[in-house]
């Protein structure tokens, strides 16, 4: 099976509280097909620069994708809406795919999760319409109405240039008192990705403010040790110098580096 049939398979498994037709058991989705247009079009108007859809899988019978999905993903909303799970786990890098599975099977074997007081928000590769892969932020969400069904949908956006991208992560908001507060970051460990012990003292030097040479020092190493070290470093965690390595240890790796 190939790497986008294993991510869809997860992604269709979201959330252990679906039965075999795909409708959430606690949490019902919405049917009526006139309330689920009039949240769509209200949460687009709140969130002018997202692209948004409904989830086809929690609801089989309507599809909608907002007009402007062709200034935040280049696709026609109409292309974009023909898209079948498959189709849409191919346009995933091929190098994040393991990941953002791992993301949902993350959340598939934890307790199923109120979609209300709950969102999922991943952040992966994704290819645009002129086949140039960007970096994209993937939020799941939901509306429940008075009768305590669901409408189920995602928000996609681009990240601007000022915001890092450094790997696959799955970060899990919830409503406290009012507010929305990241609760959880997942991190999915990749084999390409995973830092030994003496990169770990080393980037926990770097942390620091160490130089090379005072690293070099520390751990009674050459310089030119920690150098090499510090490239292989760079090429594995999509980072260009010391300070994004750091950036990426105390935000991103937090499984993998001393806490």
């Amino acid at each position: 099976m190939s790497s986008a049939k294993i991510a869809a398979k997860a992604f269709t498994e979201f959330v252990v509280a679906a039965n075999e037709e795909g409708q959430y058991q606690k949490f019902q989705s919405e049917e009526d097909e006139g309330y689920v247009v009039r949240s769509l079009r209200l949460v687009e108007q709140l969130f002018p620069d997202h692209a948004l859809m409904l989830c086809n899988r929690s609801h089989p019978k309507l599809q909608y994708v907002s007009t402007n999905c062709a200034d935040v993903l280049g696709y026609k909303a109409s292309d974009f809406q023909m898209l079948t799970v498959f189709d849409f786990f191919n346009l995933i890098h091929p190098d994040d795919l393991k990941g953002v599975q791992q993301c949902f099977n993350f959340i598939n074997d934890s307790e199923p999760y109120d979609p209300e007081t709950h969102r999922f928000v991943l952040y992966y590769r994704f290819m645009d319409k002129t086949g140039v892969f960007i970096n994209l932020r993937d939020e799941k969400l939901a509306i429940r109405n008075e009768n305590g069904k669901y409408v189920y949908f995602t928000l996609f956006r681009k990240l601007s240039s000022d915001e890092k991208f450094f790997n696959v992560k799955l970060d899990i908001h919830r409503f406290v008192k009012g507010n929305i507060v990241k609760v959880y970051c997942y991190n999915p460990r990749q084999l390409d990705q995973i830092i030994t012990p003496r990169q770990n003292d080393i980037i926990k030097l770097i942390i620091l403010g160490f130089s090379n040479q005072e690293i070099a020092d520390r751990l009674n190493l050459s310089i030119n040790t920690i150098k090499n070290h510090k490239q292989l470093l760079f090429r594995r965690t999509k980072v260009r110098n010391s300070v994004e390595l750091a950036s990426y240890a105390r935000d991103v790796a937090a499984e993998d580096f001393v806490r």
